[in-house]
């Protein structure tokens, strides 16, 4: 069985956590985990292949009460994240000294402790703030700036800039001058290339407009009337025709533009498909029509150390974990990529990553969950380890055009 690759048959490898909720290992669902365990076990070669699988189930058992934390907490709340040492475990992290109990989840696939700290300087939307009111000043004091993101439990801003270290060491004074302005810590990432759009050459489909291609996102409805399509990146060519991957049959249709919006905190386009009904479902392991993934949740946003994976038309399918919900691709939005981007997007970054031009507007899932689309990428190739991240636009973000899942 394919499970053989991590090392040892399905069964075996399971013998410890026999209760988790893992799927058929010959599904299509069976075939994400099978990918996902390979990654995490390759990044925490100190976790057993059993405990990998029960770790992976119980991150999408305990999407909601995350959730359901953060609204809790709403006031206070500077982070919320999914850890993974000494055990896999809920950090929540609060603005104030108040104290809170921490506490322990119990979902269908174990037990997950939810640790509360407090005493954090800001609360995430103060954090924000201060980086948004000071956007210029750091983009005017620090040469080739390609992208931040904040860490506000560490009260900490990580700039990527296109510089090497000799640069980040002539910087240094003006970065302890910036820090006593904006009160927080910033760092200097060097040697990053700046976020490109992926347009170039069901979910997951080819879209294509003579020489460009985008990848299909997920489908939609028009709140106020009814009618339903498809959605890719606001980027991408406006005369689009949808394509499969010619298995069983081959099948493409032109489609119609509708709306799209492409600013500061939006990279999204819909259209409708004439006579046809777009699906809940998207290519995900499998490019066969027989065995496309459905989606039946679809969530605002992700979670910070979630593992999310997506289609791309030119480099299929790959998985990485989430590093930020409030990245900030830098000077990489609107038409031309010429405007300044938001802290809104979600990068998601690993070392079995892949993407490329061709992938932009694809569908990022996890498992039957949906969380947002592909719109820039750091790439130097097509293959897994030559992407340095993805930018996401958040699912959340579409309500903006009067859509909802279709």
């Amino acid at each position: 069985m394919k499970w053989k690759l991590l090392g040892c048959s399905f069964l075996l490898c399971l013998s410890t956590s026999a209760w988790a909720q893992v799927p058929d290992p010959d599904s299509e669902l069976g075939e994400e985990m099978q990918t996902l365990v390979k990654n995490y076990v390759t990044e925490h070669p100190e976790v057993s292949i059993d405990d990998a699988v029960t770790r992976l189930a119980v991150q999408t058992e305990i999407l909601q009460p995350m959730e359901d934390l953060r609204q809790e907490f709403s006031e206070r709340l500077t982070a919320i994240s999914i850890q993974q040492g000494p055990d896999q475990h809920i950090l929540v992290e609060l603005k104030g000294s108040e104290p809170v109990n921490s506490r322990v989840l119990k979902t269908a696939s174990g037990t997950t402790r939810v640790v509360i700290e407090t005493g954090r300087k800001h609360n995430e939307e103060e954090f924000y703030a201060i980086v948004d009111k000071h956007r210029d000043l750091l983009y005017g004091a620090i040469p080739g700036i390609v992208g931040t993101m904040g860490l506000p439990g560490q009260d900490l801003l990580v700039i990527h800039i296109t510089g090497d270290e000799a640069k980040t060491e002539e910087l240094k004074t003006t970065l302890k001058k910036l820090e006593r302005v904006l009160g927080i810590s910033l760092s200097l990432r060097p040697n990053m290339s700046k976020s490109l759009n992926m347009e170039y050459i069901n979910g997951g489909a080819v879209l294509q407009n003579n020489n460009s291609f985008c990848t299909s996102g997920f489908p939609v409805k028009h709140t106020a009337t009814g009618r339903k399509g498809i959605t890719t990146a606001a980027h991408c060519p406006d005369a689009l025709i949808y394509g499969n991957y010619g298995y069983p049959t081959k099948f493409s249709t032109p489609l119609t533009y509708v709306d799209g919006i492409n600013d500061a905190s939006h990279d999204v386009q819909w259209h409708t498909v004439g006579a046809h009904t777009p699906l809940r479902s998207v290519y995900a392991t499998s490019t066969s029509d027989y065995n496309k993934r459905s989606i039946m949740y679809m969530w605002t946003g992700a979670q910070v150390g979630q593992e999310l994976c997506f289609r791309g038309v030119r480099t299929g399918w790959s998985c990485g974990k989430v590093v930020s919900i409030g990245w900030d691709p830098g000077i990489s939005c609107g038409p031309g990529q010429a405007l300044p981007c938001a802290s809104t997007w979600i990068r998601v970054q690993g070392p079995a990553l892949a993407c490329a031009p061709g992938d932009s507007g694809a569908a990022v899932v996890r498992g039957n969950n949906g969380h947002g689309i592909v719109s820039k990428a750091d790439s130097n190739g097509v293959l897994a380890g030559e992407c340095d991240g993805i930018t996401i636009m958040p699912w959340g973000a579409i309500k903006e055009l009067g859509l909802t899942s279709g």
